[in-house]
């Protein structure tokens, strides 16, 4: 038969465990908690959700368009074995039987069609109809309801629903309750006064037994009806779904394939048509990358609800419109149908999906700016500080504090990557941090990946990585899919500059298969895997498999901002790598030119620069870096950038150098270095070291000999620089630069011949023949 509307034999049966709960349990026992507990949990339909949706992601996932709480998930089709896992074990007030003898009792004595009707109507005097009942000797009656309390809706949702069906619906619901508990009456056997197991007590007076004509037509069904008595009504299923949706829009993730067969199965055998059903497909196509599915299924939910009249939705249909053509890459359809969400929200006055419109375009504009200024949006809500002072004011005004907090964050992450005050943006993370604790907002994935960020900036990686694997650890399991990737490749990527490749892939290979289901995630952490491993093919000089790394991962418009600046950077150190400096100069000016446009982040900008000081010392031509190079140290002490300030350092120290000022080259790397030991950056670390021996050995090479006190002080300087290539050759095996090991091996055979010891060059040589022999094994094994 068709799926009942709201009645089903698992509400029935709940009913009955209800009435035996309010009426008969005089006293209360071990058993009142789990009790109730088991009865609160299936028969409420709607708990209160604060899953809003965050600003800062609106990108990928957008607001509920359903403008009521989301369902806590219930199992609807729990079988007659749940109440003896459940009641089983605990003692009832009458001596020799448990409390769940006393169930099976009461569950068998509706031994007849009219018992059912009597259940319905008996449930409804222990519910109190108003205040003005609420006598004194009432008061202490135990068990009693009110109307307005959750067991007295769900009892005045049941007698409604029963009272509305039909008679030939009616026999359906009760055949399928006998159905349903057949699979007790080896429990009911033994209890006196029952009847025989499958049949009412008409039967019984009757004489009718199994095989009889007129007993078959009755109940000859029952056998098969066992199989089906777990179908979900109308309502079970409109929960579930509504469960599904708040999965979908929460984590960002699809449907596992055992859940949508399952879906699939019950709305096929429901003989209804449900619009949410249509919602969940959006979603999960959306995931998939399946454009043409996920317009079509958005427009049919839609189309349903304007059937019915919900013509509230309106806004919402458009945003998420604007919200899918934007994650296709069709930006200028995206401004279109956002403007008309605006102008829409604003003419039914619904202020949520407003504020939630202006904050997704604000972080559009900020995370996708050539894309929005090609589309010719110029801008809503004025700068970037004067947009977010706005959002935050609306949102105190509205208390939509799921939107306040993800300003907080989108106001510090501006602080950041403008190079303001830090202390402010800590200040803005404390700020979210408390009213995530105090109003519950789920919103500790976004906030713990900002403070990972903001401690990587100022080089204390310990604690980046600590809130990296914090968030990892314990709250991936309530935050989207998308945090949680991005979580993992931020731990994996950190792996790169300690040259723990294997270790970084690894993870990467740990994240959940599912992930692949959706193509953008699929994609991303494609372009992470990728990224680890050009690092490794630079290091190793392996250029056949950079060429086909940089051809297989070119940056587009849906790639992220972020890991596309990433792979351009890895792009402009193969092409000093292979010493192709032309085509690393154009390279650099055309990102700096689009970092300059965008107004992109402070670190990419000093990132430009950097490359481009150093590309100066490669050619030989150090003095024209000089001024990027401080320019760069200067906004880098600024911004709090200390990363970029060390590296900013160390090129300046390189520069002097190569000037021949070793004095004020060994001073500047002796300020910086005990702090970068700190950020375990092996690669900067053998960088600032290499700087360093060449200090000392350009001090040893001007060093006046002319005394033994003077010659004893060269020969000091120059085992001391001959200490920091050695500490150089130990970070570049770390990270498996063989140009770096080979430089240094090189140094120290220069420096034997320059000393007039041929067995020691020799020595050397065949140290770096060595491992030369064991980098190509690890090579050859890759």
């Amino acid at each position: 038969m068709a799926s009942p509307r709201y009645i089903t034999p698992q509400k029935i049966s709940l009913l009955v465990l209800m009435y035996l709960y309010l009426v008969n349990d005089d006293d209360p026992s071990p058993a009142t908690i789990p009790v109730l507990s088991f009865i609160l949990s299936h028969s409420i339909s709607w708990v209160p959700s604060n899953a809003r949706r965050r600003s800062s992601n609106a990108r990928s996932r957008p607001s509920n368009a359903v403008s009521r709480p989301s369902p806590r998930h219930a199992d609807a089709s729990f079988p007659i074995e749940t109440y003896i896992d459940v009641l089983h074990g605990y003692d009832s007030d009458m001596p020799g039987l448990s409390l769940l003898d006393v169930y099976l009792k009461h569950l068998w004595g509706m031994d007849s069609f009219h018992a059912l009707h009597n259940l319905f109507e008996n449930i409804g005097n222990v519910m109190l109809t108003s205040r003005a009942s609420l006598t004194g000797e009432e008061l202490t009656d135990f068990g009693l309801i009110t109307e307005t309390s959750p067991l007295g809706l769900f009892v005045r949702r049941a007698r409604l629903e029963f009272n509305r069906l039909q008679l030939d619906d009616t026999m359906k619901i009760w055949s399928a309750f006998l159905a349903f508990r057949a699979p007790t009456a080896k429990w009911s056997e033994r209890l006196a006064g029952i009847a025989s197991p499958g049949v009412d007590i008409n039967t019984t007076n009757m004489g009718l037994k199994p095989g009889d004509d007129l007993y078959e037509v009755v109940y000859g069904h029952l056998a098969q009806d066992v199989e089906k008595s777990a179908e979900v009504s109308i309502d079970d299923l409109e929960r579930l779904l509504e469960f599904q949706l708040e999965k979908l829009q929460r984590l960002g993730c699809r449907v596992p394939d055992d859940m949508k067969n399952q879906l699939g199965n019950m709305l096929g055998s429901s003989g209804v048509v449900l619009r949410q059903s249509h919602l969940v497909k959006f979603f999960d196509a959306w995931k998939a990358g399946v454009f043409t599915t996920a317009f079509d299924q958005l427009h049919r939910y839609y189309d349903y609800a304007m059937q019915t009249r919900e013509k509230i939705h309106y806004q919402y249909a458009l945003l998420h419109m604007a919200i899918l053509q934007a994650d296709f890459n069709c930006f200028g359809e995206a401004v279109a149908a956002i403007n008309e969400t605006i102008a829409t929200a604003r003419e039914n006055q619904d202020m949520t999906c407003l504020n939630f419109s202006l904050s997704w375009l604000s972080h559009m504009s900020k995370a996708y700016p050539k894309q929005m200024k090609g589309v010719g949006y110029m801008g809503m809500l004025g700068s970037e500080r004067d947009g977010l002072t706005f959002l935050k004011s609306k949102a105190k005004e509205t208390k939509m504090y799921n939107l306040l907090s993800a300003t907080l964050l989108n106001e510090a992450k501006f602080y950041m990557s403008s190079g303001e005050s830090i202390p402010r943006a800590l200040e803005c993370l404390y700020q979210a941090s408390h009213l995530n604790i105090k109003e519950d907002i789920k919103n500790h994935g976004s906030h713990m990946l900002l403070v990972s960020t903001l401690y990587s900036r100022l080089g204390i990686a310990h604690l980046s990585s600590v809130h990296t694997d914090l968030f990892l650890h314990c709250f991936q399991a309530e935050c989207p899919i998308d945090e949680r990737i991005r979580a993992s490749c931020r731990s994996a990527l950190s792996t790169i500059p300690c040259g723990r490749y294997e270790e970084g892939l690894r993870i990467l290979k740990t994240i959940d298969v599912s992930a692949h289901r959706s193509l953008k995630f699929h994609q991303y952490l494609l372009l992470c895997t990728g990224l680890i491993k050009l690092r490794r093919a630079i290091c190793w000089t392996d250029w056949e498999a950079c060429k086909h790394y940089i051809s297989s991962l070119r940056p587009d418009s849906s790639t992220d901002p972020e890991l596309s600046f990433m792979l351009s950077e890895a792009h402009i150190d193969y092409l000093i790598a292979r010493e192709y400096y032309t085509d690393a100069f154009d390279a650099i000016e055309a990102l700096t030119v689009s970092r300059k446009e965008d107004s992109s982040d402070i670190l990419q900008r000093i990132s430009m620069l950097l490359a481009k000081a150093e590309l100066f010392r490669k050619v030989g031509k150090p003095a024209r870096g000089f001024s990027i190079a401080l320019r760069a140290a200067s906004v880098s002490f600024k911004a709090r950038l200390m990363p970029s300030l060390w590296s900013a350092v160390g090129l300046l120290a390189s520069i002097l150098n190569s000037l021949g000022e070793f004095e004020p080259a060994m001073r500047l790397l002796r300020a910086i270095i005990p702090q970068c030991l700190e950020n375990e950056d092996h690669r900067l670390l053998g960088t600032l070291y290499s700087h360093m021996g060449d200090s000392y050995m350009g001090l040893a090479g001007t060093t006046d000999i002319s005394t033994h006190r003077r010659l004893m002080s060269r020969l000091a300087k120059m085992k001391r620089g001959v200490r920091f290539i050695d500490k150089t050759r130990e970070c570049h095996e770390r990270t498996e630069s063989i140009e770096g090991i080979r430089d240094q091996y090189v140094k120290k055979i220069i420096l034997c011949k320059f000393h007039r010891l041929p067995e020691g060059a020799d020595i050397v040589a065949q140290e770096l023949a060595v491992a030369w022999e064991q980098g190509m094994e690890k090579f050859a094994r890759h």
